[in-house]
């Protein structure tokens, strides 16, 4: 709830990101995501809903942790993707599920963008029986 007050309020007093800028910020989060190793599949693009203009979901190895993907979600985020200026962050952990929600603004006078990201454990398929 936190986040969300946060959120509306660099709403209020900014205007979003949009054209290059977000284009930018995508491919860096899809590169960032799919360099570390946690990641079966990782789609991200970019939309025009002001509160998650970058968007992704996720399937991370179901050798990892929910706690350890959250924690490589908020390091990813807060030190290679979000703006210096300002940023703000929820992470959602659950059994198979990794929730981030993030919002970041690159100066006072500069743009926000805003962030929604599900990672989900990979399904490991069962082995079938040999048959006789």
């Amino acid at each position: 709830m936190h986040f969300h007050t946060l959120r509306t309020a660099v709403q209020t007093n900014a205007s979003p990101s949009r054209g290059d800028t977000l284009a930018v910020m995508e491919g860096t989060l899809r590169t960032r995501l799919m360099s570390s190793g946690l990641f079966d599949t990782v789609e991200v693009e970019h939309t025009d809903d002001v509160d998650q203009l970058i968007v992704g979901i996720c399937r991370y190895r179901s050798s990892f942790s929910e706690d350890a993907v959250a924690r490589t979600l908020e390091t990813l985020w807060t030190d290679e993707v979000a703006h210096p200026f300002w940023e703000a962050h929820a992470i959602r952990v659950d059994d198979g599920f990794v929730e981030l929600e993030a919002a970041s603004r690159e100066s006072r006078e500069g743009h926000y963008v805003t962030l929604h990201l599900v990672a989900e454990k990979s399904v490991v398929p069962s082995q079938r029986r040999a048959q006789s």
